[in-house]
C-alpha cells in the first residue's frame, strides 16, 4: 500500500511514494524554471509546471507494482495563475510568490488605512508576497473575458483541475489563508477584502478541508492510475509542519529552502495579531476543525547562497561554499544582509535591498561565504525569539528540514544563534511526506497518533556553551539593521 506526495516547489517538482509507515519507496523530480521579467517581476510557466508534475508521477507509475491508495499535492502557496474553466487552458503566466510588482498597490492601501482590517481578518501583513495583488494583476489583464470562463487559483488548483478534468476550481483552507482575501476566523472569502484588492471572489477556487476528496486522476498520461483519489492538498510549509509531526501547541519547525519558513503550531488559538509574524491556517481536517499556526517568512536563504555561487562566483557549489565558510573561525565585521526581495518577518519592509557590509582589505571570499550562512541563522533567531514571545514561553526545540538541513555547519549556526536544540530531520523531504500522510488520513488508512510515533531525527545540535560569538553576530547585524531603519539604535 502506497501514498504519493507531489511537492510542487519553487525550483523543482518532485513526487515521492511512501508506505503506511512513512518509508520512502520511490521518488522522481524535475526542475522548474523562473523567468525574471524585470526587477521584482518573477513568473513561471503553468504548462511547464504541469508537464513536470505529470512526468514525475509517470515515473512512479512505471516503478510501483500497483497504483497508490491516494495522492496529496503540496504547492508553493502564493504563486497564482489563471485558466479557462472549460478548456482547461492557461490564460496567463504564473506570478511567483517572490514577485514584488504589487508593492505600489500595498502602499496605496496602507495610506488608505486598510492595513489593520486586512491583518485582523486575514491574519496576514499587507505585503505583495501574498496572493491578493497577484490575483488583481491577472484579473485586470483578463477583464475582457467573460467571468464564467475564467478561473483564478494557486498551483494546487491548476494541477487538480488538469489531473482530474474538473472545471470548477478547488483549493484547501491553507492555500486560501495565504491570499489576503480569506477570513481565517469564519473560513470564507471576505467581500470587503475582495473589494479592497479589486479581485472578483467568484473567480477564486472553493476552499475545502485539507484532507478532502479533491477528485480522481483522469488525465490521459496517467491512465494506469485512473480513479486514484487526490485526497489531500496543503500549502508546502503547512505540509512540512504536518510532516514533522508538529501536532501539539508550540511545536516548531524551520524549512531551509529557497527561503526559510519557521512555523509553530498554536492549536485552536489564533495568536500574534500585533507581532512581526503572520497567522495562517495550519490545516483544516474534516470532523476535527481548524488548527492555526504562527509563521515567520524569510524570503532569501538558499537563494542567497546560490547568488553567491552564480553571480558573485565565490564557489561552484553549495558544498564548496560550505567548506569555504568553515575554513575560518569568524566572519569578522563582514555581514551579508540578504534582502533581495524585501525583508519578510519580522520587519516587513518591501523597499529594503541587499548589501554586503563591513568589508576591508583583509576580507576574503571565505568571510563573505561565512556571512551568507550566518545571515540564515540570524534571521531564524529573530523569528524564533518573536515566536517565543507570542507563545508566552520559550520554544522547546526546533526541527529543521529542507535541502540545507543536511549541512551540519549551518544547523550548528542556527542552534547557536537561536539558543535552541535543533533537530535536523532525517525526513528532509518533509513536505512530500506530510501531504502523502495527509492523504492517508483523508482515506482513513492511518490516524494522527500513528504518524506522530514515526518522528525521525538525523542529528541533534545543542547550542554551544560559549555565547560570545552568537551575541557578537547579533549585535553586528542589529547595528546594520538600525542603519536601514528596521530597528532602533
Amino acid at each position: 500500500m502506497s501514498f504519493i506526495g507531489l511537492d510542487v516547489g519553487t525550483t523543482s517538482a518532485r513526487a515521492i511514494a511512501f508506505d503506511e509507515d512513512g518509508e520512502s519507496l520511490a521518488s522522481s523530480s524535475r526542475p522548474l524554471y523562473m523567468v525574471h521579467r524585470s526587477p521584482g517581476r518573477i513568473e513561471q510557466d503553468p504548462e511547464q509546471i504541469l508537464r513536470s508534475s505529470i512526468e514525475v508521477l509517470e515515473d512512479l507509475a512505471e516503478r510501483l507494482p500497483s497504483p497508490p491508495k491516494a495522492i496529496g499535492i503540496a504547492n508553493q502557496r502564493e504563486t497564482v495563475t489563471a485558466w479557462h474553466r472549460e478548456k482547461l487552458e492557461p490564460l496567463a503566466q504564473a506570478i511567483s510568490w517572490q514577485d514584488r510588482r504589487g508593492a505600489a498597490r500595498c502602499r496605496e492601501l496602507r495610506l488608505l488605512g486598510a492595513e489593520e482590517y486586512i491583518r485582523e481578518v486575514s491574519g496576514l501583513r499587507l505585503d505583495p508576497y501574498f496572493s491578493a495583488t497577484k490575483y488583481s494583476e491577472i484579473a485586470s489583464s483578463l477583464s475582457s473575458m467573460p467571468s464564467a470562463n475564467l478561473a483564478l487559483g494557486t498551483l494546487d488548483s491548476w494541477l487538480v483541475a488538469k489531473l482530474t478534468g474538473h472545471g470548477s476550481p478547488v483549493t484547501d483552507f491553507t492555500n486560501a489563508s495565504r491570499s489576503s482575501l480569506f477570513n481565517i476566523n469564519s473560513g470564507r472569502y471576505d467581500k470587503s477584502l475582495g473589494a479592497l484588492f479589486d479581485v472578483p471572489l467568484e473567480l477564486l477556487p472553493t476552499p475545502l478541508p485539507s484532507n478532502s476528496m479533491f477528485g480522481e486522476i483522469s488525465c490521459r498520461e496517467l491512465s494506469k492510475w485512473h480513479g486514484v483519489p487526490i485526497h489531500a492538498v496543503l500549502g508546502d510549509q503547512q505540509a512540512s509542519l504536518f510532516g514533522q509531526h508538529c501536532f501539539s501547541f508550540g511545536e516548531c519547525k524551520a524549512t531551509l529552502g529557497t527561503g526559510t519558513f519557521v512555523l509553530a503550531n498554536t492549536g485552536n488559538q489564533r495568536l500574534g495579531a500585533q507581532s512581526g509574524l503572520i497567522t495562517s491556517i495550519a490545516w483544516e481536517l474534516s470532523g476535527i476543525g481548524t488548527t492555526y499556526c504562527l509563521e515567520g517568512s524569510i524570503f532569501s536563504t538558499a537563494s542567497t547562497l546560490q547568488w553567491l555561487i552564480d553571480v558573485m562566483g565565490i564557489a561552484e557549489s553549495v558544498e564548496e561554499l560550505d567548506s569555504l565558510a568553515r575554513s575560518i573561525r569568524s566572519s569578522d565585521q563582514v555581514a551579508l544582509i540578504p534582502f533581495f526581495d524585501g525583508t519578510g518577518s519580522p520587519w516587513w519592509a518591501d523597499s529594503s535591498s541587499a548589501m554586503i557590509a563591513g568589508l576591508d582589505t583583509s576580507s576574503s571570499k571565505a568571510h563573505v561565504a561565512r556571512a551568507g550562512f550566518e545571515s540564515i541563522a540570524l534571521q531564524t533567531a529573530f523569528v524564533t525569539d518573536e515566536i517565543a514571545t507570542q507563545l508566552g514561553g520559550p520554544v522547546q526545540a526546533l526541527t529543521l528540514d529542507g535541502g540545507l538541513s543536511n549541512l551540519d555547519f549551518l544547523c550548528q549556526l542556527i542552534a547557536d544563534q537561536t539558543s535552541l536544540q535543533c533537530n535536523a530531520s532525517s525526513m528532509a523531504e518533509a513536505t512530500a511526506y506530510g501531504v502523502a500522510m495527509m492523504s492517508a488520513v483523508g482515506i482513513g488508512a492511518i490516524g494522527l497518533e500513528e504518524i506522530a510515533s514515526a518522528r525521525r531525527t538525523r542529528k541533534s545540535f545543542d547550542p554551544s556553551a560559549n555565547r560570545t560569538a552568537p551575541r557578537s553576530r547579533s549585535k553586528k547585524w542589529s547595528g546594520y539593521l538600525a542603519k536601514l531603519g528596521l530597528v532602533g539604535e
